[in-house]
């Protein structure tokens, strides 16, 4: 069984969806719910969906600047490394997707990072947003360019309250 709930932000309504136990998806404003998992979805504030609320309500407020949720993205192995890896950059910070390459040991390996960054199922929480272009300029957020005005906002947001 899978669990929903919806949170307001300063981007916009926010749906988050889990297990019982983890964290499976944060689908911002304009992005929909994963296929595979939109079957068995039950609207309920369980424990852990009123967690992560809490805790998204306190990074938009500057107070959390790490995130301690129970995550289980779907993705492949590659994916999910590039994802893991992202918990690395700390808040207020950016590297560039050759920067996250390296540090999962793909030297090359800028476009498939990039690549795997768009699918990321949880933006903000795995925080890919604070990866840009080795030019210093934002690239793509949440699978798309028009979703840039959300990285830009968390990116100026972690570096007001650095």
């Amino acid at each position: 069984m899978l669990f929903t709930s919806k949170f307001s932000s300063p981007i916009g309504s926010i749906r988050f969806v889990s297990t019982a136990d983890n964290l499976k998806q944060v689908i911002l404003p304009t992005q929909s719910l994963s296929a595979k998992l939109s079957h068995d979805l039950e609207s309920k504030e369980i424990p852990l969906l009123l967690q992560c609320a809490e805790q998204l309500e306190d990074y938009f407020l500057g107070k959390r600047k790490v995130f301690s949720l129970p995550l289980e993205p779907e993705g492949t192995p590659f994916q999910v490394k590039a994802w893991m890896a992202l918990c690395s950059i700390n808040y207020g910070e950016t590297v560039t997707y050759g920067q996250q390459a390296k540090a999962i040991g793909v030297p090359n390996g800028a476009r498939p990072v990039g690549s795997a960054n768009a699918l990321n199922p949880l933006p903000i929480i795995l925080p890919c947003h604070r990866v840009i272009g080795s030019d210093g300029k934002l690239r793509g957020y949440a699978g798309g360019t028009d979703q840039l005005h959300i990285k830009e906002f968390l990116i100026n947001h972690e570096r007001a309250n650095f």
